[in-house]
């Protein structure tokens, strides 16, 4: 081989270093503990918890919008914001009873809030309701059902008369309202209407509707006519109960909308991906999964061919698997899934598979679109006051980035060996070089 094609493939393997020594000078270090600090803003007192309809979810909106923007992202469709109408529960001043009234309505036994019953965040279509045994009533191990021309009510049994437990408000749901009590209030109830007395339980939430929004960043694409790639995260949770206590969601999911918003900080620094990267943070999610259903109703036709990243409750410090979820009709054979899986195989990842429709994924499934949500499956702390930001692990978010960095840019850089392989490509072509001047006697 003779010294001009030496010095030809030198000048080559010199380029292709610079360049991807350039993309990889360039990219910024995803960060793990700017995910902890923002988990730690989001699940602060602060925030109240981030109940989708107050004021703390508005000004969580409105950080997410700020972080977007810092991080150079641009408005979608012309805002950062997707505007939607949902019903969401008040919360009301008066306090809360549950009571025994005697045959002139006279108060006999006044359960203690918090310690006996407490409401459960199912519904308050009524909030109000008396009944006694001419009722539409119904009992077993487990609850009472009551039916009357005010409403229907459950009384169901709190795990281990523990009533830390808190669901998602479901406006759509069966009953009217929902209380957890314990099984001696079950005991007393039963015994009290036996004895001919009226149960009277009030609930100071009551039902109205309200704008809520989903937040939006854009990373413009080579091709802006592509279906989007879209990284999300919903970024609501519970508020806070009648005695103040803060349901502050730091695993579900402030943990979820950090992630996204260090992601996007990362992958803006990359360079120009090969279609449109939209990042959202959608609200809601505890109230049915609204903010995605109602992003795909408005924009299906653009989502097509779109691909979508969901992450919710990502840094668990409990020895849960990184799982891939699904929705309830995928299998570990469907694209996706199956792609996530062969990454966290070859990175060594501890990771399983779900499949449920329990996530901001299942409405971009229904609309037949590509959707995984990660997912660190730890229920031991979700929903109660205990979901701290205390409990979040850099490992567990660390884990989490190795698997899907890997998949977002796989998607949105197919073209780009720079971003794609720029470690492998620096140490490859740099000995080369040095090899190919030595042989056609060039001094570096």
């Amino acid at each position: 081989m003779n010294r001009k094609i030496y010095r030809y493939f030198a000048t080559l393997f010199l380029i292709i270093f610079f360049f991807s020594f350039g993309t990889f000078k360039g990219a910024k270090n995803f960060k793990p503990d700017n995910v902890k600090k923002d988990i730690v803003y989001l699940a602060s007192p602060e925030l109240k918890g981030r109940l989708a309809g107050t004021l703390e979810n508005i000004q969580a909106a409105n950080y997410i919008k700020e972080k977007f923007i810092s991080n150079k992202l641009k408005s979608f469709d012309n805002t950062y914001y997707h505007n939607f109408n949902t019903f969401y529960p008040e919360k009301l001043k008066d306090s809360p009873y549950l009571k025994v009234l005697g045959p002139n309505n006279e108060s006999i036994k006044e359960f203690e809030y918090g310690k006996d019953y407490k409401e459960d965040m199912i519904n308050f279509k009524s909030n109000n309701i008396t009944f006694d045994k001419n009722s539409k009533l119904s009992f077993n191990k487990e609850f009472i059902g009551v039916g009357t021309d005010k409403g229907t009510l459950i009384l169901y049994l709190a795990e281990n008369d523990n009533m830390e437990f808190r669901s998602s408000f479901i406006y759509d749901s069966p009953m009217n309202l929902y209380l957890m009590i314990t099984n001696d209030t079950k005991a007393q109830i039963e015994s009290s209407l036996k004895d001919g007395y009226k149960i009277d339980c009030y609930i100071p939430y009551t039902v109205k509707e309200t704008t809520v929004s989903n937040v939006m960043g854009l990373i413009e694409g080579k091709d802006s006519t592509a279906s989007p790639i879209i990284i999300s995260a919903h970024f609501d949770h519970l508020g806070t109960d009648l005695n103040k206590n803060i349901y502050g969601g730091a695993l579900d999911n402030a943990s979820g909308i950090a992630f996204v918003m260090e992601l996007s900080r990362y992958i803006s620094s990359l360079g120009k991906p090969d279609r449109n990267i939209l990042f959202i943070g959608f609200n809601a999610e505890e109230f049915g999964c609204l903010g995605a259903r109602e992003f795909v109703k408005d924009y299906k036709d653009l989502l097509k061919d779109s691909k979508v990243f969901n992450f919710d409750m990502i840094g668990t410090d409990n020895a849960s698997p990184l799982c891939i979820m699904g929705g309830e009709k995928d299998s570990i054979n469907s694209p996706l899934v199956k792609s996530a899986a062969s990454v966290c195989t070859k990175e060594k990842i501890y990771f399983n598979y779900l499949f449920q429709d329990s996530s901001d994924h299942e409405a971009f499934r229904n609309a037949n679109i590509d959707a995984i949500t990660f997912i660190d499956n730890d229920l031991s702390r979700i929903h109660t006051p205990n979901d701290k930001a205390e409990f979040i692990s850099s490992k567990s978010i660390e884990r989490c980035f190795s698997v899907a960095s890997k998949e977002i840019k796989k998607h949105a850089f197919t073209n780009n060996p720079f971003v794609l392989y720029n470690k492998i490509l620096i140490l490859l072509s740099l000995p080369l070089i040095i090899l190919l001047f030595t042989l056609s006697k060039i001094r570096v």
